[in-house]
């Protein structure tokens, strides 16, 4: 059975690395992007599911009337919002957090309630403009997330290598704290994580495997064999 957790720790591994224009034709690449295809679908997170109306007002135009504003880093002229999410695969519809503007924002009121509640014990001074205040659930997303891969690719260098009596002193010891670093942060991401997978499927449903046609591989021997490959060349 598959979770929004299960999407959310695809989304990392791919992300990290195997995302980039050098490695997106690698057979390891193309293993992982197939399995996060078949979870965003099966979790309704794509494009096709944009409507035209965005939630979450940024700018006024002439009329006083709030609307929103989309342009990219290669347009920078505005855009209406299906012009922009035409821009985006649904990887990137994912990791914006654009998707959330497409559901429906009743199914998140319970966290909408902790994150006010939260809030306001953090900030107690300023609850009556927390009270007014509405919350922008896409861009939540997008930095929560973009925080939580900065943290992976830490935590991948930081628990690279091992300690070995042929490494000096110095080496050992500074892995050793590293280690131990990285593994305390990754230890502390919990609340992170159910954020980020309460934004992704508030329903907190399973999907299961065959219902989606999830395509299970043998990642280690996929990543191994392409390793071995590359170092022949």
């Amino acid at each position: 059975m598959l979770t929004a957790k299960d999407l959310l720790y695809k989304a990392l591994d791919y992300d990290w690395f195997w995302n980039s224009s050098r490695m997106k034709d690698s057979k390891p690449s193309k293993a992982r992007k197939s399995q996060l295809d078949k979870l965003l679908k099966g979790f309704g997170i794509t494009k096709k599911n944009a409507r035209v109306q965005s939630q979450f007002p940024k700018e006024a135009n002439e009329n006083h009337q709030l609307v929103t504003v989309y342009w990219t880093s290669r347009n920078r002229k505005s855009m209406d919002r299906l012009k922009y999410i035409k821009t985006l695969t649904d990887f990137k519809y994912f990791t914006n957090g654009e998707f959330i503007a497409d559901f429906d924002r009743a199914k998140y009121d319970d966290l909408i309630d902790q994150i006010i509640l939260t809030t306001k014990a953090i900030l107690p001074e300023q609850s009556k403009v927390i009270d007014k205040q509405r919350i922008n659930l896409v861009q939540l997303f997008s930095d929560l997330y973009n925080f939580r891969l900065s943290v992976h690719h830490l935590f991948i260098h930081g628990l690279h290598g091992r300690i070995s009596k042929e490494l000096s002193i110095e080496d050992n010891y500074k892995l050793y704290l590293k280690k131990k670093a990285m593994e305390s942060i990754n230890e502390s991401l919990s609340e992170v994580d159910a954020a980020l997978c309460t934004l992704i499927d508030p329903e907190k449903r399973t999907l299961n495997e065959d219902e989606i046609d999830y395509l299970i591989f043998d990642l280690d021997a996929i990543d191994k064999e392409w390793s071995e490959d590359r170092l022949r060349k």
